[in-house]
């Protein structure tokens, strides 16, 4: 393979994180890929634009419409992800995972329309945690991504920009319909979290799709929707991805994310050892075998986004001296 991309999201510590987060995790290869690569000056992107770059487009919502079969056309697309807001002291935490089903995204999204059919929007639901709204009017601003949004406080991460308070009202509007919607008052009843809102994010027109990859992975789902939509090869595992037919490849490892969006710091603990093992050990291995030519290492995070280039020549540079995950904050 000729270069791999690989986008590993809170792979780097909060600075807000407690100073002994990362004491007695064995990190060789990965410390030794930090220390050895090049690190480069990149702009500050989020793992979604990211993918989007990859990809060749600007917006997430059409993309991912796409790959879970609807017809955009061209008109302007929203993800609406269903999520709870919970109200903790004088902040509003997002949580994402509602776990919501087809029976109750389809009674949710039918009175939805109804109501704000007036207003020119369709809500649909493709998949019961994927949603969106298709809008007869474009939406001149920017959103937070839903996974930089879950588990923290919604505040800070509103809509910005020319038409953000039209939008920030319909969400408002939306948050009323759902609050007293009988699907919710049941899922209470059985204990279940409601469903007391949607997350807008990733709003754009539909664009060709222009994969700069030929071939995607990983256990982050973004990156398999994106790959279904571009109709580029989806491997099942990293060792097939080194030893299979593409030349260049986007590996995306989310599990340090994710357990950053739950505050488990064990559960970090062991995605980052995990990631040791199954990913960075074998890359590296690719490397000073001459078997990957070239990796790029994108770690978008909390405090800080970093890019690190390594070559099989610069693996070998071993006066380069190693550092702990938490110096490259700095």
């Amino acid at each position: 393979m000729d270069h791999l991309h690989l986008v590993i999201p809170d792979l780097l510590p909060p600075r807000a994180a407690p100073q002994n987060i990362c004491h007695g995790l064995k990190l060789p290869y990965l410390t030794a890929l930090l220390a050895r690569g090049r690190q480069m000056d990149a702009p500050v992107l989020s793992l979604e634009e990211i993918v989007c770059g990859r990809f060749g487009v600007d917006a997430v919502a059409p993309a991912r419409a796409v790959a879970d079969g609807l017809a955009v056309g061209d008109e302007y697309w929203l993800c609406a992800d269903p999520v709870w807001l919970q109200l903790q002291q004088s902040q509003v935490i997002l949580q994402p995972d509602v776990q919501c089903n087809a029976e109750e995204s389809a009674s949710l999204c039918a009175d939805l329309n109804r109501h704000f059919a007036p207003d020119g929007l369709t809500f649909v639901a493709a998949d019961p945690q994927r949603w969106y709204i298709r809008s007869s009017a474009a939406g001149r601003m920017s959103m937070t991504p839903l996974r930089a949004v879950a588990g923290r406080d919604v505040k800070p991460h509103q809509p910005q920009g020319e038409d953000a308070l039209r939008w920030q009202r319909l969400s408002n509007e939306i948050q009323m319909l759902l609050h007293s919607h009988p699907v919710n008052q049941a899922r209470e009843e059985r204990g279940l979290h409601p469903i007391n809102s949607l997350w807008l994010w990733g709003g754009g027109n539909p664009a060709p799709l222009r994969a700069e990859v030929d071939v995607a992975g990983g256990d982050d789902g973004l990156s398999a929707l994106f790959a279904r939509a571009a109709a580029v090869s989806f491997a099942d595992s990293l060792d097939g991805m080194l030893s299979g037919n593409g030349r260049k490849g986007l590996w995306v490892a989310g599990t340090p994310s994710a357990a950053w969006q739950r505050a488990d710091l064990y559960a970090w603990r062991d995605a980052v050892a995990g990631l040791e093992r199954e990913v960075v050990q074998p890359l590296w291995q690719a490397i000073r075998q001459g078997r990957l030519r070239g990796l790029t290492l994108d770690v978008p995070s909390q405090d800080a986004a970093k890019r690190f280039e390594l070559s099989r020549a610069d693996s070998w540079k071993l006066w380069r001296r190693r550092s702990p995950l938490k110096a490259y904050l700095k």
